[in-house]
């Protein structure tokens, strides 16, 4: 039995939209962009139900031919998520009433959230975060991509590309992939946190770097040191490293290790958590702008036929 699928594409409250236009219904090689996705969670094995939120009418419109459940968007991505999440469960389906027996039989359900705003997501490298994601140990796993899988979709002499923002560690400098396998029951109590990551996601912008900060001071004030002490370290290394000052970068992220990052975010979530590294990088690359889509527009083929290549040297 597969596991099911959630695929959260709204665009309400913080979700950006590019061209004044939903990122999901936008035209990537000859079709929208949530197409590419909800294909590829259809081809791969590993995959039972589709659920997909978002504007219902848009999506009905152009995926009618394909068997996945549709729901309508709510006001932000949590409720989205949770929506998506209950749709998967044939009792609230039914009656669309969230009871104590649906809690207690479905406590334990896990799913794959899914943003739908990467269309270089591919089914190996879907199936290779599925394959390790071990939920009798954890209740929420985060997929990472190194940033040497990600140098291919960089800008090149004579070649457009997007440089994507990564956070370093001891370890080394990754990103997270966008997939996301979660018992959403247990997540639920720590929904506001979720949100307000969610919020001010976008770190590039100075408020943002100073709400983050409020919040984890607000949040979670049993760890608020580390927290913040952690938080600090990924801002200024990043920083650093935008500014092409690596030596000084890599001193600023070495007390951040993945280990104790994940030993940290377990305590804020009040869930085990867990991340697994992904080495295709398709998944990373969400389209957040008019720029990156215009440029994912024109390279799509040429890093699609790259992924297909990296695939079969792994084999």
């Amino acid at each position: 039995m597969g596991i099911d699928a959630v695929i959260t594409a709204g665009d309400g409250r913080a979700a950006k939209k590019v061209f004044r236009k939903n990122k999901a219904l936008l035209d990537v090689a000859g079709k929208p962009m949530i197409r590419h996705i909800v294909e590829v969670l259809i081809e791969s094995k590993d995959i039972d139900q589709i659920v997909l939120v978002g504007p219902k009418d848009a999506f009905t419109e152009i995926l009618s031919d394909l068997d996945i459940i549709i729901v309508e968007q709510g006001r932000n991505l949590c409720e989205n998520a949770k929506e998506g999440f209950l749709n998967t469960i044939p009792e609230y389906r039914e009656k669309h009433v969230l009871t104590d027996d649906i809690i207690n039989a479905y406590r334990d359900k896990h799913v794959i959230f899914v943003p739908g705003d990467v269309p270089l997501l591919t089914v190996w490298e879907l199936e290779d975060f599925i394959s390790m994601c071990d939920m009798e140990k954890w209740d929420y796993v985060l997929g990472i991509t190194p940033e040497e899988s990600l140098r291919k979709f960089s800008p090149r002499k004579g070649r457009p590309g997007i440089k994507m923002a990564t956070f370093h560690t001891r370890d080394g400098n990754y990103r997270q992939n966008n997939l996301h396998m979660v018992k959403p029951f247990y997540v639920m109590d720590s929904m506001d946190i979720v949100l307000k990551v969610y919020d001010y996601r976008y770190q590039k912008e100075f408020v943002n770097i100073l709400k983050s900060m409020i919040e984890i001071v607000r949040l979670r004030k049993g760890i608020v040191l580390k927290s913040l002490f952690y938080y600090l370290c990924l801002q200024l290394s990043t920083s650093l490293s935008m500014l092409g000052m690596e030596p000084f970068a890599w001193i600023t992220s070495y007390p951040v290790t993945i280990s104790e990052s994940e030993k940290l975010i377990s305590r804020i979530l009040k869930v085990r958590f867990k991340s697994v590294c992904t080495t295709m990088g398709g998944a990373a690359l969400d389209v957040d702008n008019e720029k990156d889509f215009l440029t994912l527009s024109v390279m799509y083929k040429d890093w699609m036929n790259m992924l297909l290549k990296d695939y079969h040297l792994a084999k």
